[in-house]
Formats: structure tokens, C-alpha cells, sequence
């Protein structure tokens, strides 16, 4: 049975997958989610300014998941699967223990040495998702103190589901869900910021004979998508297209990306 790990990217935690993750496991995939230091189960971790401190505490969240289900670690070759900072955590840990991954696939993801900063994150697209949302609040009243404080429709998470998804901007079901992730527990403002830092200064390392797979959608406002294709150049792989998709692929066409997955990894 094929090993997915699923890192998600920038401030979000294995909740965030909505339950993509389960949708593979109904394929006869072994699925294990993990978060970052200061993201999820570890919200209380300071998050690390370099990648590659994120990953000790990433490696004994998939050991113990494979020790759970009586699986020896050592044996046991992983397919890692980042989404954005996910992806760039996915290359450090491929970096470092080369002899555990079989295959290491990105999702809308970006490196340093490949692409300048204003492409691996656009500030324009922020801004118009931070003009619609507060626009949008303000004429239904969504921005009252008293429902900001309730966990449904808080105007962050309707930001943040605005500029990383093109079909689930005014989804309010999507909208209240995250909303009510946050309420449970949220990435700080400090780390946040760490974790912003750490992804600006990631490079790409090099990593002979694990294959590399990238996937891109095409309508990304957050990273654009040419960080994809320089990606993929730099690793000689093929690129996967995703069109009329956002940032958060496995939301905005998780059939989509699902099958997408599968077609790689087998």
C-alpha cells in the first residue's frame, strides 16, 4: 500500500484538507496528515525561521502514525505531497532522508533561486481579496464585533478563502468551517510571521533520483504560476496543469487533483 504524506502550507494545519485526505484513503491509499510546528496539534510551538528545522517534529508525527498501524518506519518509502510552504517542507525532507521517499509532489509551490519574491507571493492579489471582503462584510454586517468573536464568517478566513480559492470565495459554508477551525485553534501572529520568513528564504535542493512531480493551477493568486514551470525545469519533470483552479487546489477541484494523484504515484 502506497504512504501519502499531506503538508499543508502557510498558517493552515491537516484540518484545512477538508476531508481530501479521507477521499484518498477510500482509494486504497495509507494518508497521513501532520502539521507544522506552531500550525494544529503543535499551535503552541514556535515556529522555526528555517525549513529545515520544520522537520524533526514532522518526522516523528509520520513515525508515529506508521508505528500506530504496526508499520515499521525505516521500511516503509513515503510519497510526499506539499501544498505551497507543504511543497517546500516536502523537498527539505526528501533533501534530508533520501533513502525514505519514493516520490515528492508540489502543489502551487515556489523556491528562492527560481523566482523572484513578487511572483512567490502577490501582493496584488491580497489586496483586491482584502478590498472584496471587507466590502462584502460591510454591506451585510458580517463585521460586527460580536460575530467576529462567534467563529462564523470571520472576515480573515473569508480573506484567506478569497485569495487562495477561485469557485469558494462567497461560499459561506466554506467561509463558517474555516472560521470554526480558527475558533478551535489559529496560527499566532509571530508565527505566522516565522513561517513566512522561512518559505522567503527556501531554495530548492538538489535531489537525484527521487522523482519530482509538480502540479500547477493556473489561476493562482498567490503564487504565480510561472514559480510551477521554473520548478519544473529545475527538476526536469513534467508539469501538471490545473485550470481554472486557485491556490488551494484540493479544495477548488479536489476530484480534480485526487486523480491527478493517483495518475502520478501509480
Amino acid at each position: 500500500m502506497t504512504t501519502l504524506v499531506l503538508l499543508r502550507g502557510l498558517m493552515r494545519d491537516s484540518r484545512h484538507w477538508y476531508g481530501f485526505d479521507q477521499r484518498l484513503n477510500q482509494q486504497g491509499l495509507n494518508v497521513i496528515c501532520v502539521d507544522l510546528p506552531g500550525n494544529g496539534l503543535l499551535v503552541n510551538q514556535l515556529s522555526p525561521g528555517k525549513m529545515q528545522d520544520y522537520c524533526e517534529a514532522v518526522w516523528q508525527q509520520i513515525d508515529a502514525a506508521l508505528l500506530k498501524q504496526a508499520m515499521l518506519p525505516s521500511q516503509v518509502k513515503l510519497v510526499l505531497v506539499g501544498l505551497s510552504m507543504g511543497g517546500m517542507l516536502a523537498l527539505t525532507m526528501a533533501a534530508q532522508c533520501r533513502s525514505r521517499i519514493q516520490h515528492v509532489v508540489l502543489i502551487n509551490s515556489s523556491a528562492a533561486n527560481l523566482s523572484p519574491w513578487y511572483y512567490r507571493f502577490q501582493c496584488v492579489g491580497l489586496v483586491t481579496s482584502i478590498t472584496h471582503v471587507l466590502l462584502r462584510f460591510l454591506r451585510s454586517g458580517l463585521a460586527s464585533s460580536q460575530q467576529a468573536n462567534t467563529g462564523k464568517g470571520h472576515w480573515l478566513e473569508a480573506i484567506v478563502v478569497d485569495f487562495t480559492s477561485r469557485h469558494f470565495s462567497h461560499n459561506i459554508e466554506v467561509i463558517n468551517a474555516w472560521s470554526l477551525l480558527r475558533l478551535q485553534c489559529h496560527t499566532s501572529f509571530i508565527n505566522g510571521l516565522r513561517q513566512l520568513y522561512a518559505s522567503a528564504r527556501f531554495h530548492s535542493p538538489e535531489l537525484n533520483n527521487i522523482p519530482v512531480s509538480v502540479i500547477v493551477a493556473n489561476q493562482d493568486k498567490l503564487a504565480h504560476p510561472k514559480c510551477s514551470e521554473q520548478l519544473a525545469l529545475f527538476y526536469q519533470t513534467q508539469l501538471h496543469k490545473m485550470d481554472d483552479c486557485g491556490h488551494d487546489a484540493s479544495l477548488d477541484k479536489s476530484l480534480k487533483l485526487q486523480q491527478l494523484l493517483l495518475d502520478i504515484i501509480r
